[in-house]
Formats: structure tokens, C-alpha cells, sequence
């Protein structure tokens, strides 16, 4: 008996038309798989909305570890720790998967798409980045943004429902320009810029090809207006990157600055630290080259830009239902600041603020930044329970992951107190920034950059729940809501 992913043309989604033998991946794949049919018909939705409720309903059909074929690509997609740690903890299984080739034209072989000894060297070296001496020269940048950031709010300040997220999307540009290239390009203010303007151009593209398996076919993809607009895009954003770093290498020649001191925090305590390191540094005795630093860049301001902007924009909404948690949040504040609740914390007194943390691991608990991560089998693989033949992508749903009754007990409950104890039914229970030897690099960076930003907002503040629907998750590069992330402000100025 053979089975078969088919479709057809139905409710303007883009249904699969392919025959395609699943008996090779059945036999791989023990444990929770679907039962033996005659055929399985998987809609592709043409709508953004429609991706992530279609993985759940195949998930609560055919268990936490399934198989499925888009087009001539056979895929298994993983919602449990039992499955999702081994393949993530596995240290040669790191390549990543089909839907990352679609951002090479943008972030070349940067850390996040590169693999094997590229991808271990860049690892390596840039490690040091994200040391908390480095990450202490961040702060003012956030600090600065932030304080931009309130003063825009001020304006949504009525007791009016609207959308956070595009307010926070601009606000994490101007941190993670500023922070990684050294510059700021003002986002906050100038949002019709042509550089804020390209990287909304490239996510959107992109995404849409990640989403839609037809359109990810380069020799369709290629006969669309969204590949002169991608092109145009990337050609600008790969301007404005390699601009900054030949300014920075021409004001470091001109300082005889040519290496990176030892024993010394890295010697670069300054706006510049993550651009010194990429300029300065070496591999194989060598210094890496222009094209390889701007993929870096490319690649942590595409990485630190949207999925924070997410990750600030959910854990307002999540706050925005509980008065009781933005009470303890301003608490703790209190008790940490002193009498002076206006000025500035210092990096030790961010990084006090625990409950701060909590609530945000809980609501990155609920709506990860990134809800679907990718690998791709390069040879026959044993992952756990799984064998995996080759050339299959596997897919680990952190969104269900997260959500998932066996490890939380009511998932959908706001609860930050889960993470002021160590969750001990599985390290892998919360993978928001991914786990493993390809963990994200910038975890720590990204906390840093929610806390200081939600703790302002919660200073000057009161969020309140829009009364309007619930969001309609869309996956897209980051996780994003159909009908916006909707939440009311009022200010909090007697109470400081």
C-alpha cells in the first residue's frame, strides 16, 4: 500500500498537487505517528493565520511526532521534549533547514544559516560579544531608546486600544543598529526610512516563501514583482551595512588599532564592541573579511530586530490582563531603586529584577518569538525514539512545545510564578531561544534589552487589555498577530 499527500484548489488556500510514496518516512519514524491510510490531503494556506492552527490540528489528530510531504519535500514535524531534545541537543545535527535558504540573498552564511566548521569558528569567536562586560555597554543604548520610546507612548497615553507592536518593532531597530553596527539610524523617528522600510520588505518576502512551498520554488519565485523587490532591498540594506563598516575600519586603522588585546574584557569597552570584534578578530591566524563581517551584521540585526519587537509586544499584552503582575513588577522596582523610581537602573539592578524575568519567560512561554525552528537530515539518522531517513526537515514546534499539557498544568494560564522555581520535568520545556549547541548566541543581549524596556513602560504605565479579540498568530519569521497586538495605556505619574 502506498500513501500520499494530494490536494487541490479550495478556499483560497494553495493545496499541495503531489503523489509522493510516504512507506520510507512511515518506517523511520516509531512512536506517535499517523495511522495507516490510504491518503492524506495537507492544506498549504495561502494566509499566514491559517499555518500554525493547521500544525495544531495535525498534531492533535496524529501525535506529537508526524510526517508530512510539501510539493517533493518530506517533513516531520516534533511538539514534545522527547522528541525535540535529541535533535537539539545532537552536536552534528545542526544544519539548518529548507525554509533558511530562503534569507541567504540577504544574510549570506551568517551564524544563523551557516553550518559545519563555518558556523563553529564564527560560534567561537563570537562568544565574547554577548560577555556581560560587553553587554553592559548596551544598557545606555536601550536606556536612550527607551526613553524615546515613552515619550512616543505618550500619544497612545488616552485609554485607547491600538497595536504595540510596530511602536516596538522600531524602538528594537534603533537598539540593535545602534548596538551591533554603532550607529543609530532613528528609527523611532524617522520610520519611512529606506533602510526601516527595505528590512520590512525582506522579513515579509520572506516569510511569505517560508509559508507557501510554491512559492518557495525559485523558478516561480523568480518570475514575481517580490523578487525585484527583494533584490532591491538586499542591494540597499548590503549598502547601508558595508557604509558602516568601512567607516569603522578606516577609524580604527587611523587609531592603530589592529588586534584584539588579551586579558582585557576584549579592550573594546565601547558603541562599537560587537563591529570591533567582527573587524578585529581572527580565524586561522587570519582577519575574516569584509563580506563575512556584513553577514554577521546582516544576520544579528535581522535575529535582534523582530523577535524582540515580538517578544515586547506579547508580554505587554500578557501584562495588560493582570494589574496584579504589573503591581509586583513596579514593586520590585521600588525595592531595588530606592526612593528615586525615575532614574536610571544600572546593569546589576536589571539584572535584580527577577520577577521582571519571570513574567517575561511566561509570556515568550505562551507566544515564543520564533514558533517554529528547522533541520534539516543529511545523512540516516537515529534522533532518540525517531530514525529519521535523510533529506527529510524536520520541524520542532516550539509554540505547541510551550503550550503542551504534559509539562504545564493549565497552559494557557498566565502564570509567572512557574519560572520563580526551576521547571524540573524537562530542561527542554521552554526552548524560546532554542537549546543546544545551536542555541541563540544573543539570549542574553535580547533579555537585557525586555527588561529595561518593559520595566520603564511599567514605571510610567498602566497597561490595560484592548477588550477586543484574542491574537491571530501568524507565523512569519517571527511570531505576529493578524489583528495586531492590541493593548490600552493611562498614564502612572502620581503614583512615581
Amino acid at each position: 500500500m502506498n500513501y500520499y499527500i494530494r490536494g487541490r484548489e479550495e478556499g483560497g488556500g494553495v493545496l499541495v498537487a503531489v503523489r509522493r510514496e510516504l512507506r520510507p518516512v512511515r518506517r523511520a519514524l516509531p512512536g506517535p505517528v499517523p495511522p495507516i491510510v490510504d491518503c492524506v490531503s495537507v492544506e498549504v494556506p495561502s494566509a499566514s493565520r491559517e499555518f500554525l492552527p493547521q500544525l495544531r490540528n495535525l498534531m492533535l489528530e496524529y501525535g506529537n511526532a508526524y510526517r508530512i510531504f510539501l510539493l517533493h519535500e518530506p517533513y516531520v514535524v516534533l511538539s514534545h521534549p522527547k522528541y525535540a531534545e535529541p535533535l537539539l541537543s545532537h552536536s552534528e545535527l545542526i544544519v539548518k533547514g529548507k525554509s533558511y535558504s530562503y534569507l541567504l540573498s540577504w544574510l549570506g552564511n551568517g551564524l544563523l544559516t551557516s553550518t559545519g566548521q563555518r558556523w563553529r569558528n564564527t560560534r567561537k569567536f563570537l562568544t565574547p560579544a554577548f560577555h556581560f562586560n560587553i553587554l553592559q555597554n548596551f544598557l545606555p543604548v536601550f536606556l536612550k531608546n527607551e526613553k524615546i520610546l515613552i515619550e512616543k507612548l505618550r500619544d497612545y497615553a488616552d485609554g485607547r486600544a491600538f497595536n504595540v507592536l510596530p511602536i516596538m518593532a522600531l524602538t528594537a531597530l534603533d537598539n540593535v543598529t545602534e548596538s551591533i553596527m554603532g550607529v543609530a539610524v532613528n528609527a523611532q523617528t524617522n520610520s519611512e526610512s529606506k533602510y526601516v522600510k527595505s528590512i520590512e520588505t525582506l522579513a515579509k518576502i520572506t516569510s511569505s516563501r517560508m509559508r507557501n512551498p510554491l512559492l518557495g520554488e525559485d523558478i516561480i519565485f523568480n518570475m514575481l514583482s517580490a523578487k525585484k523587490q527583494q533584490d532591491e532591498a538586499v542591494k540597499y540594506v548590503h549598502y547601508e551595512t558595508n557604509k558602516v563598516i568601512k567607516t569603522r575600519r578606516q577609524e580604527l586603522e587611523l587609531s592603530k588599532i589592529t588586534k584584539l588585546e588579551k586579558n582585557n574584557d576584549m579592550g573594546i569597552k565601547n558603541k562599537h564592541a560587537f563591529l570591533d570584534l567582527l573587524l578585529l578578530a581572527e580565524v586561522d591566524g587570519r582577519p575574516i573579511n569584509d563580506e563575512h563581517v556584513r553577514e554577521e551584521v546582516d544576520t544579528f540585526m535581522f535575529e535582534g530586530h523582530d523577535t524582540t519587537a515580538s517578544g515586547l509586544a506579547f508580554s505587554l499584552y500578557c501584562m495588560s490582563k493582570y494589574p496584579s503582575v504589573q503591581e509586583k513588577i513596579l514593586e520590585e522596582q521600588k525595592a531595588i531603586l530606592g526612593d528615586d523610581l525615575t532614574r536610571d537602573p544600572t546593569y546589576s539592578e536589571v539584572q535584580q529584577m527577577k520577577y521582571l524575568d519571570s513574567v517575561i519567560r511566561e509570556s515568550l512561554r505562551i507566544y515564543p518569538s520564533v514558533p517554529l525552528i528547522e533541520r534539516k537530515i543529511t545523512e540516516d539518522s537515529q534522533v532518540g525514539e525517531l530514525r529519521i531517513p535523510r533529506n527529510t526537515s524536520v520541524i520542532i514546534n516550539i509554540l505547541e512545545l510551550q503550550r503542551h499539557p504534559d509539562l504545564y498544568e493549565d497552559p494557557m494560564e498566565f502564570r509567572p510564578e512557574r519560572f520563580e522555581t526551576v521547571n524540573a520535568k524537562n530542561a527542554f520545556s521552554w526552548i524560546t531561544f532554542s537549546a543546544g549547541p545551536r542555541n541563540c548566541i544573543g539570549q542574553k543581549f535580547a533579555m537585557l534589552e525586555l527588561k529595561a524596556t518593559l520595566a520603564s513602560i511599567v514605571k510610567n504605565y498602566r497597561i490595560l487589555p484592548a477588550n477586543s479579540s484574542e491574537p491571530i498568530l501568524c507565523a512569519e519569521l517571527v511570531l505576529r498577530s493578524e489583528n495586531g497586538v492590541q493593548i490600552k495605556l493611562m498614564p502612572r505619574k502620581s503614583e512615581l
